[in-house]
C-alpha cells in the first residue's frame, strides 16, 4: 500500500457506476440499499462527538465533521412537523448526482443526509427515511421523514 490518494473526480465516477448498477437492478428500491452508506464514517467520526439530542445540534455536529474533511462547505436543516428540510451545499459528491440526472436517473442517496437518519436513529430511537433529493440553486435539498417513536414492548 502506498500513500498515494485518488482524484475525488475518480472517485466519485466509480460511486457514480457503482449506484447506477444498484439503480439498474434495483428502482426505486435501491434507496433502501443504499440508506446506510456512510455508516462506518458515523460510528467512528460522528458518533462520539454527538452529546445532544437535538436534531439543529446533531446536524451541526455532522456538519462539523463534514467540513473537517473536506466534503461540505455547508448543511442546514429545517423542521416542519414530521419533515426535515436539509439542505447541503459544496459536497464533495454533487458530481454523481449530477451525473445520475444526465443519465436520466433521480438522485436517490446522500451521505450527509445519511448521517443524519443515522444520529435520529441512534440518539433518539426514532425511525427517519430519506424521502427525496432535488438539485438546486447550486445545493441539494434533501428531505427527511421523522416517524414516531418505535414502540417499547416491556
Amino acid at each position: 500500500m502506498n500513500d498515494k490518494t485518488i482524484s475525488q473526480d475518480y472517485a466519485n465516477t466509480l460511486i457514480f457506476e457503482l449506484e447506477k448498477a444498484i439503480w439498474d437492478e434495483r428502482g426505486k428500491g435501491a434507496r433502501f440499499r443504499l440508506a446506510t452508506v456512510g455508516r462506518e464514517f458515523f460510528k467512528t467520526t460522528c458518533l462520539p462527538r454527538l452529546q445532544s439530542t437535538e436534531i439543529d445540534d446533531m446536524v451541526r455536529t455532522i456538519e462539523g465533521a463534514l467540513q473537517e474533511k473536506g466534503i461540505v462547505s455547508r448543511v442546514s436543516a429545517e423542521r416542519d412537523g414530521r419533515l426535515l428540510r436539509v439542505q447541503v451545499e459544496g459536497c464533495a459528491h454533487r458530481l454523481v448526482e449530477d451525473t445520475l440526472v444526465a443519465h436520466e436517473t433521480r438522485p436517490f442517496t446522500c451521505v450527509p443526509a445519511n448521517l443524519i437518519v443515522l444520529a435520529i436513529e441512534e440518539k433518539l430511537d426514532r425511525p427517519a427515511e430519506l424521502a427525496e433529493i432535488k438539485l438546486k440553486d447550486g445545493a441539494c435539498h434533501v428531505l427527511i421523514v421523522l416517524f414516531d417513536k418505535r414502540p417499547f414492548l416491556e
